[in-house]
């Protein structure tokens, strides 16, 4: 069945944008003038998203096919992005520049980035710096276009194409991304809006750990309409690196046991057995994420918490991606 992207909007309130790199969506732009199609990003979760293509090679005027492209360490120490054979054509104030144009251009519209993995321009880690060509490269090095634009939009969620395949990467990703996606609507002038964000996200950031509610809790504690805007910049920025780090499973059953506290006294005692056991088989990895989720909100279907019906931990993404489902 065919997925409309109108429907997914109107059941779930928002579509967000993430840029890409082009080659990952088919586009033939490497070097090489092929592509590296990547078939999760450009059809399973397709209609979920609006994609931006980007590929800063071809922005930089560089052709296809064309020469390969590597990083290298000058004798100054700089790190420059330069032809592999021809070291005097040299890309690097190029590729800065258009990095600092299009994060400028795309920073308020995209809520995710996703780059392709082992590139000099693109690539976020692990990436080959040479010196000469007899000498071992040292692999500390960050794409050129994907260090300064991460540099440019620091809390912007991002990620390689190689990293999304494994499930527990993948699923943090896609909730920053929405998340991201939903502080961007609200009105950080307004205390009313940031308490509700913050809110909505209490369990999310307990399944990170049990203390970082109250941490964001205690900025948004005082807010007025004189300090809002000073507070949501400290705020967002304490969320989205907590909101990067690892959900463990004890500490997802840590959450949804709060979560259940809400409407546990209203279970039948069959129900509330059933939810801690199914709990505890995800903790000992027999099931997954997706499997206690599932109980919770039938549970809360059935006696209508009105505060847990507004946890996006819950639902933080439409369910037919199914990212829980695996971890």
């Amino acid at each position: 069945m065919t997925i409309n992207s109108d429907e997914i909007l109107n059941s779930f309130g928002i579509i967000p944008v993430i840029a890409v790199s082009a080659c990952l969506m088919g586009d033939k732009v490497r070097f090489d003038g092929g592509h590296k199609l990547h078939k999760f990003v450009s059809e399973k979760i397709n209609p979920y998203f609006k994609f931006v293509k980007i590929c800063p090679e071809i922005e930089v005027g560089m052709g296809v096919p064309r020469p390969p492209i590597h990083l290298y360490k000058s004798n100054s120490g700089d790190i420059k992005l330069v032809n592999r054979d021809d070291h005097s054509l040299n890309y690097t104030k190029k590729m800065i520049e258009v990095a600092h144009h299009r994060s400028g251009e795309l920073g308020g519209e995209i809520s995710g980035l996703i780059l392709k993995s082992k590139s000099p321009s693109c690539g976020m880690s692990r990436i080959p710096i040479y010196r000469d060509e007899y000498e071992t490269p040292d692999y500390s090095g960050v794409g050129m276009f994907a260090k300064n634009f991460m540099e440019r939009c620091p809390l912007l969620p991002v990620e390689e194409e190689g990293r999304l395949n494994d499930p527990t990467l993948r699923e943090n990703f896609f909730e920053r991304v929405y998340a991201f996606c939903r502080w961007k609507q609200i009105d950080t002038s307004n205390p009313k809006e940031l308490i509700n964000f913050h809110t909505s996200y209490k369990y999310s950031l307990m399944a990170r750990g049990p203390t970082f509610p109250s941490q964001l809790g205690r900025i948004v504690a005082g807010v007025t309409k004189h300090n809002a805007e000073e507070k949501s910049q400290s705020y967002i920025e304490l969320f989205m690196s907590t909101m990067a780090k690892k959900a463990t499973r004890a500490k997802h059953v840590n959450a949804m046991q709060h979560v259940m506290g809400y409407f546990k006294k209203e279970l039948e005692k069959e129900d509330k057995d059933e939810l801690l056991k199914t709990m505890n088989s995800y903790k000992n990895y027999e099931v997954p994420l997706s499997t206690p989720m599932a109980l919770i909100r039938l549970y809360q279907r059935k006696h209508k918490n009105k505060y847990i019906e507004g946890q996006w931990y819950l639902n933080p993404y439409p369910e037919k991606l199914a990212l829980r489902a695996n971890i």
